[in-house]
């Protein structure tokens, strides 16, 4: 005889707790990304690839603020 496996039921989020998880990533991406480019800032010095960065930086968080969960 064959046995069955249950499987847990997977329950969906709620909107205001996928809303939450889509911050907490939100601040975790964009806090990363601020401090590579300061550490690079204060290692190398203010150069092209600095303001490389911060625009990477700028255009990161601007992405990740209009994707809507």
């Amino acid at each position: 005889m064959a046995r069955t496996v249950r499987h847990p039921v997977r329950r969906s989020r709620s909107r205001a707790q996928a809303a939450a998880h889509h911050n907490r990533q939100v601040a975790g991406v964009t806090g990363v990304l601020l401090l590579v480019v300061c550490l690079y800032s204060v290692t190398i010095g203010p150069d092209g690839w600095l303001w490389f960065g911060w625009a990477v930086l700028l255009l990161a968080c601007v992405a990740l603020f209009q994707v809507r969960p």
